[in-house]
């Protein structure tokens, strides 16, 4: 037998966060792909789904809960600015401060975000009932990421 095919017969990982990252990582991938022909990365998407979640944030803020340091987040943001994706704007109490929102493009391209999001889940979860999925759903969701996350109301 080579080593290929011993390989190919191996058992599958039983730590969950192997398995975890086995699944991220195709996800990902899949996901990549889908999201090209939007012109958008998966990054764009959490910027703007943060921004749909949580409505006009601060910069600063926005960039904590994405885990991003400022060069990276100005950079995020000019590139959705420049796709007119997202609206920066002065805080009137804060005149240093951005606030960032979505626009109304950015509104409509999460839509066809979720389109395509909706397809990769449906390949992924194929072997899952319904009840299956709400419960996987509810499980990762319940995961404790070790700080503040932007889907956790800590902090925010």
């Amino acid at each position: 037998m080579s080593l290929s095919s011993e390989a190919r017969l191996a058992p599958v990982p039983v730590q969950a966060s192997v398995l975890i990252a086995r699944v991220a990582r195709v996800v990902r991938h899949r996901f990549e792909q889908v999201l090209m022909p939007l012109g958008l990365s998966q990054r764009d998407v959490i910027a703007l789904s943060y921004l749909r979640g949580h409505g006009p944030t601060p910069q600063q803020l926005l960039a904590e809960r994405l885990r991003l340091d400022a060069s990276s987040m100005v950079c995020l943001l000019n590139d959705l600015e420049e796709a007119e994706l997202v609206l920066r704007r002065r805080d009137r109490a804060d005149r240093r401060r951005a606030i960032v929102q979505l626009s109304d493009k950015g509104e409509r391209t999460l839509r066809e975000v979720d389109d395509a999001v909706d397809v990769v889940e449906q390949e992924m979860l194929t072997g899952l009932d319904p009840e299956e999925r709400t419960t996987l759903q509810r499980l990762l969701a319940r995961l404790h990421f070790g700080v503040a996350d932007w889907m956790t109301d800590d902090g925010a």
